[in-house]
């Protein structure tokens, strides 16, 4: 299912694995991809996908963990509600609303309930520590692009055990997109449950600064809440930069067309998270 770019050296001793599960009526699988057997069990990070649910982008992101010396888990939160294949952005354009469609009806049935959310989202680390490839001794941390964003931020809120997550142009708040119903996507009643927030997770977060998404009210209600709550938290805003912009074309490809690509946003976040991940789990 991987698909490693060619660009990248060869990785022959990378050890990948499937991880799977059912939970709350639905079946879930994963993929982890470690280094070499010789170095043993290395701290785990998740990575979290978009709304369109887990594909390549993902999967390379795990493997990319791993070539830094981490256990790269990339998670899957809709599980049967879409299939692989209609994960992609479709090479038919007269398909791309109904593609719309099908992803916002499935990130509208987590996001808006919070408790089931943060469950699966438990889950997902539970499965991830228990693998044997996995140092369960240190405290995983989480990377979430878009979806995967607000994922990492509804886990601090939840109190749930990472040393560190990474929200690559994330909506600071849950369950108030309203890219779903842009495109007819009704989005049922909010959900929401008891906060416990985790202050001792690092909390990172790279915006762009022209993200539609993330208007100022919605980065000042976040930051008076992570200061409320007592949580440290540190924002990077790219100047003249949209929603989407760690990408690739093939994925946020009406972000792209016409605006070229924000490579260099993508390359210094990531400068940013392998610091944010090291000062994290150490």
């Amino acid at each position: 299912m991987s698909t490693t770019p060619d660009f990248w050296p060869a990785a022959p001793d990378l050890q990948c694995d499937e991880v799977s599960f059912e939970f709350q009526g639905n079946e879930y699988r994963g993929s982890l991809v470690a280094p070499s057997a010789h170095v043993g069990p290395r701290p785990l990070v998740l990575v979290i996908h978009n709304y369109q649910g887990l594909k390549f982008f993902d999967q390379n992101v795990a493997e990319y963990i791993a070539r830094l010396g981490y256990v790269g888990l990339a998670i899957d939160l809709y599980g049967n509600l879409i299939t692989e294949e209609d994960r992609l952005w479709p090479a038919d354009t007269s398909k791309v609303p109904e593609h719309l469609i099908r992803s916002f009806e499935a990130m509208v049935s987590l996001d808006h309930d919070h408790g089931a959310f943060r469950a699966l989202l438990n889950q997902w680390i539970e499965q991830g520590l228990a693998h044997p490839l996995v140092d369960s001794s240190v405290l995983p941390a989480a990377i979430g692009y878009c979806f995967g964003g607000v994922a990492v931020l509804e886990a601090v809120r939840a109190g749930l055990n990472l040393s560190g997550v990474v929200s690559f142009h994330g909506l600071q708040q849950t369950g108030e997109d309203a890219s779903p119903a842009n495109v007819g996507v009704v989005r049922p009643t909010l959900k929401p449950c008891t906060n416990q927030y985790n202050t001792k997770t690092l909390v990172l977060i790279e915006n762009g600064a022209d993200d539609h998404l993330v208007p100022q009210e919605s980065r000042t209600r976040f930051f008076a809440e992570m200061d409320g709550a007592g949580v440290d938290w540190c924002f990077h805003h790219y100047a003249r930069t949209p929603h989407g912009f760690a990408l690739p074309a093939s994925i946020a490809r009406i972000i792209h067309e016409g605006n070229g690509f924000y490579g260099n946003c993508g390359e210094e976040g990531w400068t940013n998270i392998v610091k944010d991940i090291a000062v994290a789990m150490s």
